[in-house]
């Protein structure tokens, strides 16, 4: 007859538990040593990003034990704005394949496999300690080679993990989870315990990290994102409490923009990229009450990043927005910029010197008017013919102090951020980095599409907003 011994019991779990917490410190020391491992971890956050602005998802397979990890990261990965779901290798087999977009025709109407030219959407991630589920084996060749598969397990190179060899390398990324000790070895069974505790961390780590990397605009970090998604619980009420206090958590609306109240052209009504509607398109993230048809937006004070035209040596001449010349020419004269400004009207006298400068109405009036951009008058004329290059002060502002908005924020929502970056305030209430100004009126809003953070619809300047929210 066995007895109960509390000494033996105590020792048991502090075992385990020393043993989990050492398979962690090996985990985090092959990560910031293995160069191999850093570089997939890499593409793999890349990849998440790129698959979720195109409008697709995760896809997240796993069997016994690796599969509650997977639905465990499948929650974690929608709560933070990754959309996500859990597939079952078997129930695939059986009609759950359609579940994986491959390949999307929006005219079609459907999903198929092609190998040129093809716009890739799902990413599949694979989680299997021995890197050789027989259930995953079976699936794998029945998915197309243009989803890009990520796979965790306990494998330390991608060549021999029989999950990665129905792929091409391209397509394919390892996020090695070995352990240190074997379970069989330290507990004396091989039931999965510290291979499970370091594939949930590493996933996890995945998903926060590509959380960070796919919110970046202000107000609409990770943290928002997560607060928007979880209205109960103590997390909903500690938010409530807080915007009870008056703390202002910002995320984007779900409207769309208004018709323009100042008379300015608008890009075309649905500015969502065309190619990103689809049956899994995310939702747009909404934390506050859906805003109003009369709640102005960003969007209704911008202009139109196609009617900015690119200034070009020569007095008469400018080129399109989209010229790829990243260099200003040393021949480009303060008169061809007003010459610019002056024969494109709708372009409210914005100018582009490049795609990644661009000058913005209140600094191409100081051309004329002798002052600085601190408002402080000149004591020598400026002659028009007098090269860019030779200004005192840059005419310019680059792209990198630029305020990224999304089309659907607010008008106060904007307002604020700009506060925040002219008072150098680095950190907003997401966390993230704000543009530093050192006068408000120099700061340039870039006005992004509300699903593609890359993609810039238009730009309007600090001063513009300002009126605005005096007119409000």
């Amino acid at each position: 007859m066995a007895f109960y011994d509390p000494a033996d019991t105590l020792g048991t779990a502090l075992h385990v538990i020393a043993t989990e917490r050492d398979a962690l410190s090996h985990l985090e020391s092959l990560y910031r040593s293995d160069a191999q491992a850093q570089r997939d971890l890499e593409r793999a956050v890349h990849q998440l990003v790129q698959t979720i602005k195109r409008g697709g998802k995760l896809v997240i397979c796993g069997v016994g034990k690796s599969g509650k990890i997977g639905r465990k990261l499948e929650a974690t990965m929608n709560s933070v704005g990754i959309h996500s779901v859990f597939l079952h290798p078997t129930e695939a087999l059986h009609g759950d394949l359609g579940v994986i977009r491959a390949v999307r025709f929006p005219k079609m109407k459907i999903y198929v496999e092609v190998t040129d030219n093809g716009i890739q959407i799902d990413t599949l991630l694979l989680i299997s300690f021995s890197g050789r589920t027989a259930e995953l084996l079976l699936m794998l060749p029945h998915i197309p080679r243009t989803v890009a598969v990520i796979a965790i397990t306990a494998h330390s190179h991608p060549a021999s993990c029989p999950l990665l060899s129905y792929n091409t390398p391209d397509m394919t990324m390892l996020l090695p989870a070995p352990l240190h000790i074997d379970e069989e070895t330290s507990f004396g069974l091989s039931a999965p315990t510290s291979s499970t505790t370091v594939a949930l961390a590493l996933g996890d780590a995945l998903a926060l990290a590509t959380a960070r990397n796919l919110h970046t605009l202000p107000g609409q970090g990770p943290s928002e994102v997560f607060k928007g998604f979880h209205p109960g619980g103590a997390i909903g009420a500690a938010v409530a409490a807080a915007a009870a206090a008056g703390s202002a958590i910002s995320t984007p609306k779900s409207s769309t923009s208004s018709s323009l109240s100042l008379s300015l052209s608008c890009p075309s009504t649905n500015v969502t990229s065309p190619s990103l509607p689809s049956l899994d398109a995310p939702t747009k993230l909404s934390l506050d009450e859906p805003a109003q048809k009369d709640t102005p937006t960003i969007s209704d004070f911008l202009v139109p990043v196609d009617a900015i035209p690119t200034v070009s040596a020569g007095s008469s001449s400018s080129s399109s927005s989209n010229n790829n010349n990243n260099q200003i020419p040393s021949s480009v004269r303060l008169l061809d910029i007003l010459l610019t400004a002056i024969q494109h009207p709708p372009a409210k006298s914005w100018v582009r010197l490049s795609p990644t400068e661009i000058i913005p109405p209140r600094r191409v009036r100081s051309l004329v008017t002798n002052t600085t951009s601190n408002n402080t008058s000149r004591d020598v004329n400026i002659n028009i013919d007098t090269p860019l290059c030779e200004l005192a002060e840059p005419a310019s502002i680059p792209a990198e102090q630029w305020l990224p908005v999304r089309a659907s924020s607010s008008v106060d929502d904007v307002r604020m951020w700009i506060e925040q970056a002219v008072n150098n305030n680095n950190k907003s209430a997401s966390s993230m980095t704000l543009p530093s100004f050192d006068n408000a009126d120099d700061v340039v809003v870039s006005v992004v599409d509300d699903m593609d953070e890359d993609k810039i619809v238009g730009f309007v300047s600090a001063e513009e907003i300002w009126s605005a929210s005096v007119n409000l």
